[in-house]
């Protein structure tokens, strides 16, 4: 028998062919390739081959990959990155989010911070470390009930990317933890990347995650906006009209993601904001091209077909 894609979207099997390997390929020469580039490759090839639903799964969750892939190539341009920004963010947060105490005015971000306990430890340091996997699920599941609002949300997922990752080379900031390190005085550039408070959980459990995760940080200064915050946003975005307990779970896992920002010592109020205003920015924007592209002319004599939300 002979092994021939058919159906709906048997382009993308021929395609992933010759794509995947140049795409191996792209990255071989300018990064270096690790076992991750070879999975996420390899599952979109295999899916494209595996039938017609199964091809059409990677098709609307590609923007999902081909983020993750391109994430490695920020550091090919941080060095044009702007000035850091470090005392200026920490007055912003303490003028507009501080709290009068006997030693000054104290941000909250760092109140909460300090707040710890090892409950708080393992529950913030799960949602931290899952940040990615939650988008991922929520997606999969809408793929089931709704395939419009997958490709929303994969899409969000890849323009909040690009305007993050825009941001944090014109307008770079340190984290908290980087201030308490090395003060807010000029930006330390070839500082290490840091666990901060989620040290916390490796010591915890008696694990290396958070380290071994920011040990490959190809960005410090990446703060403002927290995209952590803003994957934790999307998912709440795109599941928010279709109501109960999904709109629940996503709005409690967003929550406790700002809170968990702060509590790790990784992210102000401000970058927390930043964060969604971005996610909201992207959502937006997916939802007025989808409808472009749903209704490109105006109709006569009647309103244009709404699009979920």
């Amino acid at each position: 028998m002979k092994l021939r894609p058919t159906g709906d979207g048997s382009t993308w099997a021929w395609a992933s062919l010759g794509g995947a390997p140049l795409l191996l390929l792209v990255i071989h020469t300018t990064l270096g390739l690790r076992p991750e580039h070879f999975v996420f490759v390899g599952m979109f090839v295999v899916l494209a081959w595996t039938g017609p639903r199964a091809r059409r799964f990677a098709a609307i969750a590609a923007p999902f990959v081909l983020t993750g892939l391109a994430y490695d190539f920020l550091r090919l341009f941080i060095h044009l990155r702007g000035e850091v920004h470090v005392a200026d963010l920490l007055e912003a947060e303490r003028a507009l989010f501080g709290v009068s105490t006997s030693a000054g005015k104290v941000p909250i971000s760092e109140i909460v911070a300090h707040a710890t306990h090892p409950a708080l430890d393992a529950l913030t340091g799960v949602v931290y470390l899952l940040y990615l996997i939650q988008v991922f699920a929520v997606g999969a599941y809408l793929y089931f009930r709704d395939q419009e609002r997958m490709q929303q949300l994969s899409w969000s997922f890849a323009a909040a990317s690009l305007l993050g990752w825009i941001i944090w080379i014109v307008w770079p900031a340190a984290p908290p933890w980087y201030v308490d390190l090395y003060g807010a005085g000029p930006a330390v550039l070839d500082a290490p990347s840091n666990p901060a408070g989620g040290a916390r959980f490796d010591a915890l459990f008696g694990v290396h995650i958070f380290h071994a995760f920011y040990a490959r940080s190809s960005n410090v200064f990446g703060a403002m906006p927290s995209l952590h915050v803003g994957y934790a946003v999307l998912p709440a975005l795109a599941a928010w009209s279709l109501g109960g307990r999904l709109r629940v779970f996503t709005m409690a896992w967003a929550a406790v993601m700002a809170f968990s920002a702060m509590y790790l010592r990784h992210h102000y109020i401000l970058d927390i904001l930043a964060g969604a205003a971005v996610a909201f920015a992207a959502h937006r924007a997916v939802l007025f091209a989808q409808r472009a592209l749903l209704d490109p002319a105006p109709r006569k004599g009647g309103a244009s077909p709404e699009v979920s939300v």
